[in-house]
C-alpha cells in the first residue's frame, strides 16, 4: 500500500488517496455483509467504532503524508514504534500485565527511535513528526479494536472503520480533487484492496491473541519496504535508519518471545 501511495503522492493529496482507499473497501465489504442480513451489522458500541475511525484517519493521513516526503525505509522504521505504543496502551487502557522485562524492551525500542531521528543532530521535520503521530494514532486505534473484539466481529470492525472514515476524508478530498487517469485509478483500487486486507488481518489477529503479542510480527514490513524502495525508487536509507531499525526489531522480538513464554 505504501509503495502505491508513494507512486501517486506527487499528483494526488493524501485526502484523495485515503478517500479512494475507503470507497474501494466499502464496495468490497458491503455486499457480503448485506447478503448475510442487516442484523449482522448491529452493534452496541458505535461510539467506540467512531473513536477508532478518528484515530485511524489521523494515522492513515500521517502515514500517507510521510510516505510522500521521506524515503520508504525511514517511514517504515519510524512507524515500527507502533508496537511499543501498543504495549504501553495495553497496560494503561486494557490493564494487560506488562512486566519489567517488557518495559525494558519498550525502553530499548525507544532508544532505537532516537537513533533514527537523532534529535539535536538533525532537524526533525514535519514529515517525520507526522509518521510518529501516525504510529501513536494507529496504536490508539488498535487498542480500540482490541476492546471491540470482545463483543463485535472482525468483519464489523473493518466495515464500520471504512464507512465512518468516508465522511472524514470526503470533504477535504473534494477540495484537493484531481481527476485521476485510468492507470492511476487502477493503482488507487490497489491501495483500497491492500488496505482492506491489512485491516481485516489485524482485527482477526487481535481477536485471537494479546495486543502485546500481535504487533512484533509487524516488523516484517521493513525488509519488504526496503526491497521495494531499492528496486522501484533507488532508496537505501542511511546507516542510522538501519541501526535504529535493528534496535527496534530486537525490542519487538523480545516482546514476542516474552509473550510466547507466558503462554507455555
Amino acid at each position: 500500500m505504501t509503495v502505491l501511495v508513494r507512486e501517486l503522492s506527487a499528483d494526488y493529496s493524501a485526502f484523495q488517496l485515503l478517500l479512494a482507499r475507503n470507497v474501494v473497501a466499502v464496495l468490497v465489504l458491503l455486499p457480503p455483509v448485506l447478503s448475510s442480513g442487516v442484523q449482522s451489522l448491529k452493534t452496541g458500541r458505535l461510539g467506540l467504532h467512531c473513536l477508532r475511525a478518528c484515530f485511524a484517519c489521523i494515522g492513515v493521513l500521517g502515514l500517507f503524508f510521510g510516505v510522500s516526503r521521506l524515503p520508504l525505509p525511514d517511514v517504515t522504521a519510524v512507524s515500527f514504534t507502533q508496537p511499543l505504543f501498543v504495549v504501553i496502551l495495553a497496560a494503561l487502557v486494557l490493564r494487560e500485565t506488562v512486566g519489567l522485562a517488557r518495559w525494558r524492551a519498550v525502553f530499548l525500542g525507544m532508544i532505537g527511535l532516537l537513533v533514527i531521528v537523532r534529535p539535536g543532530f538533525m532537524d526533525i521535520g514535519i514529515a517525520t513528526g507526522a509518521v510518529l503521530v501516525s504510529a501513536v494514532s494507529y496504536a490508539c486505534a488498535n487498542i480500540c479494536v482490541k476492546r471491540l473484539m470482545t463483543t463485535d466481529t472482525p468483519r464489523q470492525a473493518v466495515l464500520y472503520f471504512n464507512l465512518l472514515m468516508l465522511p472524514l476524508s470526503l470533504i477535504p478530498a473534494l477540495y484537493f480533487w484531481v481527476t485521476p487517469s485510468v492507470g492511476d485509478l487502477v493503482l488507487m483500487v490497489g491501495i483500497g484492496l491492500c488496505g482492506v486486507l491489512s485491516v481485516y488481518s489485524m482485527a482477526r489477529a487481535l481477536s485471537l491473541a494479546e495486543a502485546s503479542a500481535v504487533f512484533p510480527f509487524d516488523f516484517l514490513r521493513l525488509p519488504m519496504a526496503a526491497l521495494a524502495a531499492y528496486l522501484l525508487f533507488a532508496e537505501t536509507g542511511n546507516i542510522w535508519t538501519w541501526v535504529g531499525s535493528l534496535i527496534i526489531f530486537a525490542s519487538s522480538y523480545a516482546l514476542g518471545r516474552l509473550q510466547a513464554n507466558d503462554r507455555r
